[in-house]
C-alpha cells in the first residue's frame, strides 16, 4: 500500500521538476547534481519524518482564587493558543491573502511561485526569494529548517504535500496562526493583538490583520515599535491592497485603514494591566511551581513546563485581602510611613494557604519581599513560643508563678553576663506566666525559657515556624527575648497552629495546576503535623487572648466582638514592630521598620513605635475589614487545671525577700538563693523556714558581726542580741540601724547572643 501511495505521489514531483528543469535550462546542469540528491533523500526520509503540529511553547497563566487573572509566566515567548472559531472571518481571510492566496485551492505546494523561486534562485546561484505556502512555511518551522539550498526547498515542497495529506486545511490553517512569530517576543496572533493593539483576538479587524501579516516574514522589523517606519507602512499598505484585490474590503476602508498610525508601544496586558504585573505574589507561585514535582523530575523540566507548558494556574491569593492590608496601613498611618515600611501576611490557619500579604513598596521599586524574605527580630512576639515550650515540654501552665524582677543578670561564659531590663526599667513582679505575658516581662521570660531548657525552647519554635538544620535557631539566652530573627509569613504559620488546635499547617500558594489540554496535572492537598498538644495550644490561645483584652495588645481589638488572641513585639532602640496574632478564621502578623537596616522608628504620631502602637492598629483596623463579612466565632477554653500552681525558677538564680525586723524600721531585704523562699498570696517572696539569711548582729563590745540566722527567726535573735547588750553595757543604746548582707548571687552559665530585646509598653 505504501508503494502505491507513493507511486501516486511521483507525478507531482515529477511535474515540479519538469516545470523547474524547462524554466532552467541554461541552469539546468548546476541544479541536477542537487535534484538527484535530494531526490534520493526525500525518497528515503519522506515517509518517515515526523510532523508534530502540537501547539509550541505557551505562556503560562495563573489565577487568583475566584479564578480571576493575576499574571501571566513567559520567558522568551509569548503565546496563547487559540482555535479558528475565535478569530474573526476577515482577519483570517486577510492573513492568508497576504501569505498564500492559494492556500484553500493547492495542495501544499503552488508550483508557479515555487519555480519562480527556483528560476530567482538559480539565476543568483542559490535560493534568495520565498514562494512559501502556508504549508511549506510550517514544514520549514518544524522539519527542514531555515538553509537556502535548493535541497531544503525541494524537501520543504514534497514534505508539505504529505502535511497536507494527514491535516486538514483548517488544522495546518490554525497550527499557523498560533505558530507564527510576529516581532516583539509575540508568538501567535493572540500574542500579536495583545502586543500591538491591546486587543483580544477577537477584536481583530482587516487593517490590524494587515500590520500583522506584515511581520510575519520580517518579524524582527518593527522591534522596539520605533524602527522601519516607513517601511512597515508601505508593507501594511501592500497588505491591505491584497485585501482589496481578494474582495475582502473596499478602496474605501483601505484608505481608512491607510490613516491609522502605527502601534507605538508595547499594550501587551502583562505590561499594561496592574493585576497582570509581577509581583511579590506572582513570584512567590512562579518558585512554587519550579519546585513541584508534578511539573517534572529535574529543574529544567519544570522550567520547561512553567515557561512554555501552556499552564493553567489557581492560586490561594485574595486581592480583596490584600487591597484590606494596605487600606489598614493608610487609615492608622494617613501621612504615611516616610523611610519605614509595614508588612502583613495572613494565612488560614485550617489548611495553611497563603491568602496575601503586603512584600514591600511597588515591586519595580524593590523586588525584595519583605513578607517571605525580611528576616527581623520579632522582639517580645517570640515569647509565645516559650510559653508554648514550657506548656508543652515542661510542664508547666500559665497560672505557674514566676519572678519578673529586674534588672536580671544572667552568667554567659565565656562572654560577659547576660543583663536584661524590663521595659521602661520596670522593676518587675512575681506573677504568674499569664500576667508576665500579659505585662511583657523580660526578666520572666528569661528565667521561664532557663527553666524549661533553651534546647527544649529551639526545638518548639522550630518546628512551629518550620526551621530545620542550618536554618534553626541557636540556644542562647537572649533567644527569649526574640533576638533570633524571623520572617512575617513565618510568624503568621507559627501563630496560625494554635488557631488550629496545635496542628501545623505547611503554607502553600498554589492550589491546582492544568495542562493546556485542560487537564488537571496536580491539586493541593493540605499539608500540616501536629507541634503541640490541642491542650497546649488551648492554653497559649487563652493567654493571648488574655493579652488582648487586658495586656500589651489591646490596641488591637476588633470592634466587631470577634474574638481574637495575639502577642506585641518591640526591639531593642526600636528596630523593629510587631503585632501578631490570629482569630478561629485566620492569622495574621504585621511588622513595621526600616526595609534595609537597622534604624530606629523613635516617636511616631507622638508616641514611641512600639508593636502595641501602631502594627496593633493595623492589624485591628486589617482584621476588621478582613472578617466583616464572616460569623463571629469562639476559641475553644483552655482546660481545668490539672494540679495547683507552682513557683518556677531558675537553678541558680537568687530572689530578693523582705523581712520585717522592728516595727518602727522598715524591712530589711536579702537577696536569697530562689530555691530557699516561696510565693506569697499577695505574690511577694518570703524565706521558707530553713533559709538563712546574713545579718550583722550588734556585739557586746559596741560593734557588730555578721551571722548565719534563720531569717524567719531574725528579729527574736536581733532583739535577744540587743538586750544582751544592753545589759553588759548598762543602759547602751541599740545600733541606730540593722543592716542586711546580699548573699553572693549562684548564677548559670549558658551561651548568648549579642543582641538584647526590649519589651512593649502597656497599652
Amino acid at each position: 500500500m505504501d508503494a502505491i501511495r507513493r507511486f501516486a505521489r511521483l507525478p507531482l514531483l515529477a511535474v515540479m521538476i519538469a516545470v523547474c528543469a524547462a524554466l532552467v535550462t541554461l541552469g539546468a546542469r548546476a541544479s541536477a547534481p542537487h535534484v538527484a540528491r535530494t531526490l534520493d533523500a526525500v525518497e528515503r526520509d519522506r515517509d518517515r519524518i515526523t510532523i508534530d503540529l502540537r501547539p509550541g511553547a505557551q505562556r503560562t497563566q495563573v489565577f487568583d482564587s475566584a479564578g480571576n487573572p493575576i499574571g501571566i509566566l513567559v520567558n522568551d515567548v509569548d503565546r496563547e493558543i487559540i482555535t479558528l472559531d475565535q478569530v474573526p472571518a476577515d482577519v483570517l481571510a486577510t492573513i492568508v491573502a497576504v501569505e498564500d492566496a492559494k492556500f484553500w485551492l493547492h495542495n501544499g505546494v503552488d508550483l508557479r511561485a515555487t519555480a519562480r523561486a527556483l528560476v530567482s534562485g538559480v539565476s543568483a546561484g542559490g535560493i534568495t526569494s520565498g514562494g512559501s505556502t502556508i504549508t511549506q512555511q510550517i514544514v520549514k518551522l518544524r522539519v527542514v529548517g531555515d538553509e537556502r539550498s535548493f535541497n531544503r526547498k525541494i524537501r520543504e515542497a514534497v514534505i508539505a504535500a504529505r502535511l497536507e495529506e494527514e491535516f486538514s486545511k483548517e488544522e495546518i490553517l490554525e497550527f499557523y496562526v498560533n505558530e507564527m512569530y510576529l516581532g516583539n517576543g509575540a508568538y501567535g496572533l493572540q500574542a500579536g493583538a495583545e502586543t500591538y493593539f491591546g486587543k483580544d483576538v477577537s477584536a481583530l479587524d482587516v487593517g490590524d490583520a494587515a500590520f500583522l501579516a506584515s511581520l510575519i516574514r520580517s518579524p524582527g522589523l518593527f522591534d522596539g515599535f520605533d524602527q522601519n517606519i516607513a517601511t512597515m507602512t508601505r508593507r501594511r499598505s501592500q497588505s491591505l491592497q491584497q485585501a482589496v484585490d481578494a474582495g475582502i474590503i473596499t478602496a474605501t476602508q483601505q484608505a481608512a485603514f491607510e490613516r491609522r498610525s502605527l502601534p507605538a508601544r508595547n499594550l501587551s496586558p502583562r505590561r499594561t494591566d496592574m493585576t497582570l504585573r509581577r509581583d511579590y505574589f506572582l513570584v512567590e507561585v512562579r518558585k512554587a511551581l519550579l519546585a513541584n514535582p508534578a511539573l517534572g523530575d529535574t529543574y529544567q523540566a519544570r522550567f520547561s513546563q512553567v515557561f512554555g507548558g501552556g499552564l493553567r494556574v489557581w492560586t490561594t491569593l485574595r486581592p480583596d485581602l490584600q487591597s484590606a492590608m494596605r487600606a489598614a496601613v493608610s487609615e492608622v498611618l494617613p501621612e504615611g510611613t516616610g523611610e519605614f515600611e509595614v508588612s502583613i501576611a495572613s494565612v488560614d490557619p485550617t489548611t495553611g494557604a497563603v491568602l496575601a500579604f503586603i512584600g514591600g513598596p511597588a515591586f519595580s521599586d524593590s523586588e525584595f519581599n519583605l513578607a517571605t524574605q525580611g528576616l527581623r527580630q520579632p522582639g517580645s512576639s517570640y515569647k509565645t513560643y516559650v510559653l508554648a515550650a514550657a506548656i508543652e515540654q515542661a510542664d508547666f501552665y500559665p497560672f505557674d508563678t514566676i519572678s519578673g524582677q529586674g534588672p536580671c543578670v544572667f552568667p554567659n561564659p565565656p562572654l560577659a553576663d547576660y543583663e536584661v531590663s524590663n521595659f521602661a526599667n520596670s522593676p518587675g513582679r512575681l506573677a504568674t506566666l499569664e500576667d508576665q505575658a500579659t505585662a511583657s516581662s523580660n526578666c520572666a521570660f528569661v528565667r521561664l525559657g532557663l527553666a524549661i531548657g533553651l534546647d527544649e525552647v529551639v526545638e518548639m519554635a522550630n518546628r512551629l515556624i518550620g526551621r530545620s538544620g542550618d536554618d534553626g535557631f541557636l540556644p542562647y539566652p537572649s533567644i527569649s527575648l526574640g533576638a533570633q530573627e524571623v520572617t512575617p509569613l513565618e510568624q503568621a504559620v507559627g501563630y496560625g497552629t494554635f488557631a488550629n488546635g496545635g496542628i501545623r499547617m505547611e503554607p502553600f500558594y498554589v492550589t491546582r495546576i492544568e495542562n493546556n489540554f485542560g487537564e488537571v496535572i496536580y491539586e493541593h492537598v493540605p499539608h500540616g503535623r501536629r507541634v503541640v498538644s490541642d491542650s497546649t495550644a488551648d492554653w497559649v490561645t487563652a493567654v493571648l487572648e488574655a493579652n488582648v483584652e487586658s495586656g500589651t495588645g489591646t490596641r488591637s481589638q476588633l470592634t466587631s466582638g470577634q474574638v481574637s488572641a495575639g502577642k506585641t513585639g518591640t526591639t531593642q532602640a526600636f528596630h523593629d514592630a510587631w503585632f501578631v496574632g490570629f482569630t478561629p478564621h485566620m492569622s495574621t502578623a504585621v511588622w513595621m521598620g526600616h526595609p534595609d537596616e537597622q534604624v530606629p522608628m523613635g516617636e511616631i504620631q507622638g508616641r514611641r513605635a512600639t508593636g502595641g502602637w501602631i502594627p496593633a492598629r493595623v492589624w485591628s483596623a486589617y482584621m476588621g475589614e478582613a472578617l466583616d463579612a464572616t460569623p463571629l466565632l469562639e476559641f475553644d477554653p483552655a482546660p481545668p487545671p490539672p494540679r495547683a500552681s507552682q513557683y518556677l525558677f531558675v537553678a541558680g538564680d537568687t530572689c530578693t525577700v523582705a523581712v520585717s525586723v522592728l516595727p518602727s524600721e522598715p524591712p530589711l531585704e536579702f537577696d536569697l538563693p530562689c530555691s530557699m523562699v516561696r510565693p506569697t498570696a499577695g505574690n511577694e517572696f518570703e524565706p521558707l523556714p530553713d533559709a538563712l539569711c546574713r545579718v550583722a548582729v550588734p556585739a557586746a563590745d559596741g560593734e557588730t558581726r555578721f551571722e548565719w540566722i534563720r531569717c524567719t527567726q531574725i528579729a527574736a535573735e536581733l532583739a535577744a542580741s540587743a538586750a544582751e547588750s544592753l545589759g553588759d553595757t548598762h543602759g547602751a543604746p541599740a545600733p541606730e540601724s540593722l543592716t542586711s548582707g546580699s548573699s553572693e548571687q549562684s548564677e548559670q552559665g549558658e551561651g548568648a547572643s549579642s543582641v538584647d530585646a526590649t519589651e512593649d509598653d502597656q497599652a
